[in-house]
This record gives structure tokens, C-alpha cells and sequence, in this order.
């Protein structure tokens, strides 16, 4: 029972860590698109972060939403390899 509870904890997590990383997506979008639209955004921030503000034109963003996506892909994979190897062992049980 205290196992049960412990993975629930851990989805609602998963899905919370999920819901969190989309919301900062979307203010990383939205700060993007308000530096390429505001000329007062842009100079201030060349003046105060300097070679760093190209981040702001969308490439942050981009690489942020890449970094999401990568990870999806790779926990999906890994799951789905992992059912394979369920399948296999029930398989070779039920056979043997």
C-alpha cells in the first residue's frame, strides 16, 4: 500500500514537473516575441546583458522547447522498451 502511494506521489510529480516546464515555455515564448516587437526591450537589453541578449529573439526558447522534446522522446522510447521487455519475459514464462 505505501508502495501504491509512493508512485502516485511520483506521477502526480512527473505531471506537475510536466505542467511547470510548459508554462515556463510559454513565458519564454512570450518574452521572445515582446524583445522582437518592443525597441526599448532590445536596447535596454543589449546595454544591460550585453552578447547575451540574442537569446532573446527566440533562441532560448527554442532551445528550451528542443530540450523538452528530447526528453519526451527518450522517456517514451524507454518505456516503450520496457514494455517490450515485459512482453518478452511473459512470453518466455509462458513458454517455459
Amino acid at each position: 500500500m505505501d508502495r501504491l502511494k509512493h508512485e502516485q506521489i511520483a506521477k502526480r510529480t512527473r505531471w506537475l514537473v510536466w505542467a511547470e516546464s510548459l508554462v515556463i515555455l510559454g513565458l519564454l515564448v512570450w518574452v521572445s516575441l515582446e524583445y522582437e516587437n518592443n525597441l526599448y526591450l532590445q536596447s535596454w537589453a543589449k546595454a544591460n546583458i550585453g552578447p547575451v541578449s540574442f537569446l532573446l529573439n527566440g533562441t532560448l526558447a527554442g532551445l528550451y522547447a528542443g530540450t523538452l522534446l528530447g526528453y519526451a522522446v527518450a522517456k517514451y522510447a524507454e518505456q516503450k522498451t520496457e514494455d517490450e521487455k515485459i512482453l518478452e519475459s511473459l512470453k518466455r514464462k509462458s513458454l517455459g
